[in-house]
């Protein structure tokens, strides 16, 4: 009962359950998706997520798979039952779910934030790529700031609809720039006010 209490308070924290505007709960999360086989490399990894806003938090595990023309992201809720099934083929976006409270806002947001911490990069000159580089990238500027040759955090910015905000992924221990595969990911969306700590507890090449 614990873990199915977590997983529906995570996913009332993602949906913003009671702590914004409607008209927000309702917005669509801009940003552009690449169509999953132009996105490198194909993986498998198994995540767990704890989800935080404003005074609410809980926590939940999910499964992320990119492989050829798909790219599925599946939530798992208690003694790893499947939750919700996303899939992206092509530029079509289908969603699935067996149980938990509705999602009140579009599942899209959801494979946005994957492209975001794992695909939608910047594209860096060969050499060294330690400094912080800024470029407009689908509409929005991009920052990312390595160190070390690892990627340590890329942040996104709309300042005509998001004045003085951005999404900020941070990788940790970093993320290389052949194979992103970061043991720990922080995403704080200031866009919507949520905040994910996801540890990414198993890579798989495919």
């Amino acid at each position: 009962m614990k873990r199915k209490r977590l997983f529906l308070i995570a996913t009332c924290v993602l949906a913003g359950c009671g702590s914004v505007p409607k008209t927000q709960m309702d917005a669509e999360y801009p940003g552009t998706l690449e169509v999953p086989e132009h996105l490198a490399p194909d993986f498998m990894v198994e995540q767990h997520i704890e989800a935080k806003r404003g005074d609410r938090g809980g926590s939940f595990d999910a499964v992320v798979q990119k492989q050829g023309d798909e790219l599925v992201v599946i939530g798992l809720g208690p003694m790893k039952t499947r939750a919700f099934v996303l899939r992206q083929r092509g530029s079509r976006v289908t969603f699935e779910q067996s149980f938990g409270p509705k999602l009140p806002f579009p599942p899209r947001n959801i494979v946005v934030d994957v492209h975001r911490v794992f695909f939608k990069r910047l594209p860096l000159a060969e050499g060294s790529a330690d400094g912080t580089y800024s470029q407009s990238l689908d509409g929005e500027t991009v920052v990312e700031v390595w160190k070390n040759e690892m990627l340590r955090e890329r942040r996104f910015m709309r300042p005509s609809e998001f004045p003085d905000a951005a999404v900020r992924i941070e990788y940790g221990e970093g993320c290389r720039r052949a194979r992103c595969e970061p043991s720990h990911v922080r995403i704080v969306n200031e866009w919507f006010g949520y905040t994910l700590e996801i540890e990414n507890t198993l890579f798989q090449p495919l």
